[in-house]
């Protein structure tokens, strides 16, 4: 009977080593990210495989935008930047504050979404304050509570994370945001020996 609970003691270590310690690193890893310590995040981080995982991803993403505007006179000039600009996105883009801001789902480190305002969009702080003040809103009688004048109203949005085996040397961690959920980025850890796992890839969501 000692023997048998040996024997399964020693099976139940095993597949700790074998299977839990990807979910290890991934806290770990959004651990260091959330107390934006990038030192002890890069330790978890492939650079050179992920860099090149972003120049492809970013890339084929570039292909298949450029594919839709042959007809268009610039298309063919867009592509042959298509690279160039995919590299300087990618240079951006790999930096542990970066890598840090999509584990935690920040849009910090995502591309802006489809139809977000340009910088030049947004009304500086001086112009706004120099505007002439707006009409009050109607009042509603819906009972929802609204923040007091001069604050921002609160960030509800969380951020989901959902994972997975690719196989056995291959760990996948979909990561978004509740007010986003379309756009996921997706994490690939990589086993380097039994129990040491790092971030070689990650797949951005489409442009």
């Amino acid at each position: 009977m000692r023997k048998l609970s040996v024997v399964v003691l020693a099976l139940v270590v095993v597949l700790g080593l074998l299977f839990g310690t990807p979910y290890y690193t991934l806290w770990r890893a959004r651990d260091a990210a959330n107390a934006r310590d990038a030192t002890a995040l890069s330790s978890y981080v492939d650079y050179p495989a992920v860099r090149e995982s972003l120049k492809t991803s970013l890339h084929d993403e570039l292909s298949r935008q450029m594919d839709k505007q042959r007809g268009n006179a610039f298309g063919a000039l867009a592509l042959a930047l298509g690279g160039w600009v995919s590299d300087r996105v990618v240079e951006a883009l790999l930096t542990p504050e970066a890598v840090a801001a999509m584990l935690r789902g920040d849009s910090t480190g995502l591309p802006p979404a489809p139809g977000a305002p340009e910088p030049r969009d947004v009304i500086p702080p001086q112009a706004e304050a120099s505007a002439p003040p707006a009409a009050p809103a109607p009042q509603t009688n819906s009972g929802a509570a609204t923040p007091p004048e001069g604050q921002p109203a609160p960030n509800t949005a969380r951020t989901t994370t959902r994972t997975e085996f690719q196989d056995f040397n291959h760990f996948l961690v979909h990561v978004s945001r509740s007010d986003r959920p379309e756009r996921v980025v997706t994490f690939t850890l990589t086993r380097r020996n039994l129990v040491q796992w790092r971030l070689t890839a990650i797949a951005l969501p489409p442009l």
